[in-house]
């Protein structure tokens, strides 16, 4: 029997095992208050003409067991609410019925309310309701959009919110603010970048087959962390299902450019670079790593040793070959229940996921620029920088998470949650372009040529519970802890450069120098994170004896990382003209001492300075009220206060530090107009603080773009001021129209900017502090079921959302001065660093359970948006790319589907540009192309 076979009969007994234990089915309601949304802990649910019942625990949640196939009533009643029945719930052998009711106020002198039951909402619909109902401004996208947008992990859901945008596949940006103004947490939990030059988790590292539901709260309360301002944004992992469920799917996507391409960068690699790690393959030899900088071999003075260490790297790989590639892959699963463990509930769910990608682009644009002077209206390009540009990439993401709960009563519940993700990213970089030096007509060309591969490692454990105590006023208590390591690591990072001309006689010419030496990059960060918090939420009774919440409570987070970079350089002795064949400078007869003449030899390079510890605490605490103050209006008020503590020492003995209290007041206003529709207000100050990357002397150098990239300790956090009104509204299930204004004032944000430079000198940039800058911005969103036009259109939805932002900085005189000596007419204003002036995400979904279609068309764009803001020449804007992509799903029968996905396909160019004038000159640019992908989904349910 072979594999196929084993696991199609395996399914086929697991589910005849189902049918044949089944016989009883059980109800599973969920009770919640209907003005406020939230769930109700000890309310009485009881079928009635029977004994059997329970109360809801502090989830809210009634489950019933072991009920025999039939139709019941079921009343629920809570003291000073209405009694409600819930009439004709049917309930089938081997499934779980789930309900969820709202129950009103006792004082509208109903003395019982009588409804027909009817299916749980869906996911999406159950958290439009908690907005409605939330004193928190937020949007937020769940797990059935998922499914119904096509999307594999949490960037990808993310285009689809309000105001949302993601750069480079994987970074946050929050109503066209940069990475540096938007916080993610894990199930409420701190997690860090894995990226040392972004503030910003990266997103896509989180499977969405491990998602419940991502929410984005645009505005700040004392109970979130301080230190966002475009939105926070909180990913939830799956909880454990009422019952038995599993979950299957594989993928395959074909991209003409990277896929069965024999074209394809492919270095060599190790034989687990599949599992998203090196085994060893690229590590430094050891005859290398036991020496440091101060005591590296000297080449005239120890012989044997300069020798052995040119010639200790086994892999001298600097040309990467070419080979062509499978088909993108990916698969995940799933599996969770709830079983019984000392006669209470134990809910656990497993999930693993898997997707190995490859990406090629063969016109690739990388250009820089020389400083211009007054009345010049074309760009020179500056030496060594002009190319045509081929890059390959071949990305792995190993994805593993476990989350278990355990009830041991209706007011005490504990939790355990384990996430791992593992990625590996081979490139493999080639460009070609001329050597311009002083003669703009020079016929020498460049060849640069680079291999990287980044290891990134996240571990991630929380430990959580929740409390409540009856005797205490059901004081509410959650606590967490969660404890993150994450690493990435780049071993053996390699670049070459070299030179060749064409002579009159047609032959071709070869040429390496010292300029650029053949290099070896070694670089490892870690970091820990431990994040502790309690909050507690006390019900009282205020501003004339309505029912109110106090909530308080604390934070303790402490992070630290380290840096460590080696670099490896070759002195080039021999063979400087050589016939194109780069592998001849690193055989052995041309490294270290040949018959007594010193070759080619191992150089270490230290740069003390970009090698540092760092740490930073966090201790925050809150005090906060959730109240009604009047019939239709509520308030929620309160403050945090947070103490940083920043430090950051370098090898050069280059230190950082800040250290501040803030406190960060925030007020909100809901004013409920009727049952469906809100207007809110809000104000409130919150904080950035610089990322270790920004705050780091580190000064690196981008071997491809041509310019260096400097830290400063001297950085300071910024302070922002914010202010929020929405008007929204809730016209039915799943139907949402919203509008918002917001206006948010920076003090001391932290841009990016060029540094004065002489004239052929290289371009240098640092992030800095600016004094000011402001934000005005609106938005709008609808969310439209178009069967109330024609009923011929019910099965469609339309859902769009558009953002606009204008924001200023004022440019300091020193800046002013250096671009007016070429721009007399320049502006003194410019906009913030990296935030784009519009977003639009819009999509057309058909769906048809009956039939088991379901299709969506999406679309979503952004504006253009500031990114290397220069002051010798003109900033360089990154320019807008229309995205829009396909998704067509059929169910083939209960349990499986199978989905078509078509991505890029107006196959956008990404443009980082730079306008004088009328024309217009790339600094980088490149098409990915289109990807067109199928999938096939299974699930088995006891439901």
């Amino acid at each position: 029997m072979n594999f196929k076979h084993a696991v199609f009969s395996l399914m086929l007994v697991i589910g005849s095992v189902f049918t044949a234990f089944a016989q009883t089915g059980s109800i599973r309601l969920t009770v919640v208050d209907d003005k406020t949304g939230e769930t109700l802990i000890g309310a009485t649910v009881m079928i009635e003409g029977t004994s059997k019942g329970t109360i809801t625990d502090f989830d809210g949640i009634a489950t019933l067991n072991d009920i025999n196939s039939g139709t019941y009533n079921i009343r629920v009643s809570y003291i000073s609410y209405q009694t409600t029945v819930i009439s004709d719930v049917k309930v089938e052998a081997g499934k779980a019925e789930e309900l969820t009711v709202h129950l009103k106020p006792a004082d509208l002198e109903i003395n019982e309310v009588v409804i027909t039951a009817k299916a749980a909402k869906n996911s999406e619909n159950a958290l439009l309701t908690l907005q409605r109902k939330s004193p928190k401004l937020f949007d937020a996208i769940t797990a059935d959009q998922f499914s119904r947008m096509g999307v594999s992990d949490a960037a990808g859901a993310l285009k689809k919110v309000t105001g949302v945008t993601i750069e480079s596949g994987k970074y946050v940006f929050v109503r066209g603010l940069g990475d540096r103004y938007s916080k993610s947490v894990l199930n409420g939990s701190d997690v860090p970048s894995l990226d040392p030059n972004k503030n910003s988790v990266q997103l896509d590292l989180f499977p969405t087959n491990l998602i419940d539901n991502i929410i984005v709260y645009k505005t700040f309360t004392p109970d979130l962390p301080g230190d966002f301002t475009g939105g926070l944004v909180d990913i939830t992992t799956k909880d454990f299902p009422t019952s038995f469920n599993l979950t299957f799917s594989l993928g395959l996507e074909y991209n003409p450019q990277a896929n069965f391409n024999s074209d394809f960068l492919a270095p060599k690699g190790s034989p687990t670079d599949f599992l998203g790690y090196d085994n060893g393959f690229r590590a430094l030899p050891k005859e290398i790593s036991q020496y440091s900088a101060s005591d590296f071999p000297d080449p005239y003075m120890n012989k044997t040793e300069i020798t052995n260490v040119s010639r200790a790297f086994k892999n001298r790989q600097f040309n990467p070959g070419k080979a062509s590639q499978f088909l993108n892959h990916s698969f995940s699963f799933s599996v969770g229940d709830q079983v019984k463990l000392f006669n209470k509930p134990l809910g656990y769910i497993l999930g693993l996921s898997y997707n190995r990608k490859y990406s090629n682009y063969t016109d690739g644009v990388q250009n820089a620029y020389e400083g211009i002077s007054e009345g010049q209206t074309t760009l020179n390009r500056d030496v060594h920088t002009s190319s045509l540009e081929q890059k390959s990439e071949d990305e792995v993401l190993l994805g593993a998470m476990f989350n278990t709960s355990y009830k041991f009563n209706s007011n005490n519940k504990i939790g355990l949650s384990l996430l791992t993700n593992q990625s590996g990213t081979s490139e493999a970089r080639y460009q070609e372009g001329y050597l311009l030096d002083a003669n703009p007509d020079s016929t020498t060309r460049l060849q640069n040529r680079a291999i990287t591969y980044t290891q990134r490692a996240f571990r991630n454990g929380q430990l959580r519970g929740e409390h409540v105590f009856p005797r205490l006023h059901n004081l509410n208590v959650k606590w967490s802890n969660s404890f993150t390591t994450s690493s990435i690591k780049q071993p053996d990072t390699r670049m070459i450069r070299n030179q060749y001309t064409i002579n009159p006689q047609g032959d071709t010419l070869y040429y390496m120098g010292n300029l650029d030496r053949p290099s070896r990059f070694y670089r490892d960060l870690k970091e820990t994170n431990n994040s502790s918090k309690l909050d507690f939420t006390l019900p009282a009774k205020l501003f004339g004896g309505r029912e109110s919440k106090v909530k308080f409570g604390g934070l303790y987070t402490y992070k630290n990382r380290t840096f460590r970079e080696n670099i490896y350089q070759y002195n080039i002795q021999a063979n400087k003209n050589f016939d194109g064949d780069i592998s001849v400078f690193f055989l052995d007869q041309n490294l270290g001492y040949v018959d007594g003449v010193l070759k080619n030899y191992l150089m270490m390079i230290n740069i003390d300075g970009n090698n540092f510890d760092a740490y930073q605490r966090l201790l925050a605490t809150y005090a906060m009220i959730e109240s009604p103050i009047a019939k239709k209006l509520n308030l929620t008020a309160g403050v945090r206060m947070e103490k940083t503590d920043m430090n950051l020492r370098a090898f050069n003995d280059s230190t950082g530090t800040i250290n501040t209290n803030d406190l960060l007041p925030s007020l909100a206003l809901t004013y409920n107009v009727n049952d469906k529709t809100n207007i809110r207000i809000s104000a409130n100050r919150t904080l950035a603080r610089p990322s270790f990357r920004e705050f780091a002397p580190l000064a690196t150098y981008d071997f491809f773009g041509g310019y260096i990239q400097n830290g400063n300790p001297e950085l300071k956090r910024t302070l922002v001021n914010n202010f929020d009104l929405r008007w929204e509204k809730f016209p039915s299930p799943g139907e949402y129209l919203s509008a918002s204004l917001f206006y948010k004032k920076f003090f001391n944000p932290i841009e990016n900017a060029q540094l004065p430079r002489a004239g052929g000198s290289t371009s240098q940039f640092q992030f800095k502090n600016v004094d000011k800058s402001s934000l005005y911005g609106a938005e709008v969103e609808v969310r439209k079921n178009l069967g109330s036009f024609a009923e011929a259109l019910k099965n469609f939805r339309v859902s769009a959302n558009f953002t606009y932002v204008y924001s200023y900085v004022n440019v300091t005189p020193a800046e002013l001065l250096a671009i007016r000596s070429w721009d007399p007419g320049a502006s003194d204003t410019r906009p913030m660093y990296n935030q784009a002036p519009y977003t639009f995400n819009g999509s057309l979904s058909y769906d048809n359970p009956e039939k088991g279609w379901e299709s969506t068309l999406s679309f979503n764009v952004s504006g253009k948006r500031l990114i290397v803001y220069q002051i010798d020449l003109p900033s360089i804007y990154l320019q807008p790319m229309p995205d829009m992509n396909f998704t067509l799903k059929k169910d083939l029968s209960k349990r499986c589907s199978l989905m078509f996905k078509a991505k890029n396909l107006l196959n956008n160019t990404y443009k980082e540009q730079i306008t004088l004038g009328d024309n217009i000159y790339y600094t980088t640019k490149y098409q990915q192309g289109r990807t067109y992908a199928i999938t096939f989904n299974y699930r088995l349910s006891k439901q």
